[in-house]
């Protein structure tokens, strides 16, 4: 996480004192864990897949997503802290220990929040799961298209829902069957001109668009190599578009402390017009690599 704030320029942003202050955010994943850097940002906990009380993530997925969304550093003197550290998360665990869901408690997850949107003060949701299917049955067909409304009645009370792009690619037409929603934020990875060597970059296998439903997928891309955040002990690194996807939602989250009165239309135009244009196909990149120094401008 210290190299992505440096990268996708968030130091001077964090100069003018933005922290993503005040934002709800709303989290469906694999749980969190009661991990020193979430200590202060995690606000409500609620299981859709074992209706467990207690606060708890039996995958470590969600324990990460968190920490690169708002994550402290306090293991780390800062290091690995996330992009958001002020803001406020309310975690729905809608998978299972091995990374798996059903679109059904991803319906329950997303009317919880909207359900509680006002009391949540909710601006954002992130959706770090993505899924590409080739044949869907009829009922699986009816559940997305439930997720789909979903997203779009988010939407249309100023909430921008964020999605993981996923890593079925480079094949056209892998975006994530969530992803591909209209109206989300669709995120894929990519990270410029960094290179690891003996790995894998998140590029190569990000998910590229068109989707069903619009033909410009993703909307944005984020680095997604090797990045390390929460684990369930201590730190942990991960790769992906599940790792993309909350360094958007937290620079949205900061975005919107600076400017609380945009609504989700607008806000949404002044991410993808502040991206920086990698020079990639648009179903790779979209509008390319998001720069949050911009993003938080004027």
């Amino acid at each position: 996480m210290d190299r992505v704030r440096k990268q996708i320029s968030c130091e001077k942003v964090y100069l003018r004192g933005l922290t993503g202050k005040g934002i709800g955010i709303g989290v469906l994943d694999s749980g969190v864990s009661r991990h020193p850097d979430l200590k202060k940002c995690v606000y409500r906990f609620k299981d859709f897949v074992y209706e467990r009380s207690e606060i708890y993530d039996d995958s470590g997925h969600g324990t990460f997503v968190c920490g690169v969304l708002s994550g402290d550093g306090t293991l780390s003197e800062g290091k690995y802290r996330g992009i958001a550290p002020d803001a406020r998360l309310y975690v729905g665990k809608v998978l299972q220990k091995d990374g798996d869901g059903d679109y059904e408690n991803l319906v329950k997850g997303l009317e919880w929040l909207l359900e509680n949107k006002e009391r949540f003060q909710l601006r954002l949701i992130n959706i770090s799961a993505g899924s590409k299917q080739k044949d869907i049955d009829e009922q699986v067909a009816i559940k997305l298209k439930r997720v789909n409304d979903l997203i779009q009645k988010a939407y249309d009370s100023n909430i921008l829902v964020v999605t993981a792009a996923g890593n079925s690619g480079p094949q056209i037409g892998s975006v994530s069957d969530i992803g591909a929603a209209s109206s989300s934020i669709c995120v894929g990875c990519h990270d410029g001109n960094y290179k690891f060597p003996n790995t894998v970059m998140c590029e190569e296998y990000s998910g590229r668009g068109p989707s069903n439903y619009v033909l410009k997928k993703p909307d944005i891309v984020a680095p997604g190599t090797t990045i390390v955040s929460c684990g369930i002990n201590g730190y942990c690194t991960k790769s992906g578009t599940s790792m993309a996807t909350p360094i958007v939602t937290g620079a949205l989250a900061l975005a919107y402390e600076k400017f609380p009165r945009k609504n989700a239309m607008d806000m949404k135009h002044k991410l993808i017009y502040s991206a920086d244009d990698l020079g990639e196909p648009w179903n790779k990149q979209g509008w390319g690599m998001i720069n949050v120094e911009k993003l938080t401008k004027y």
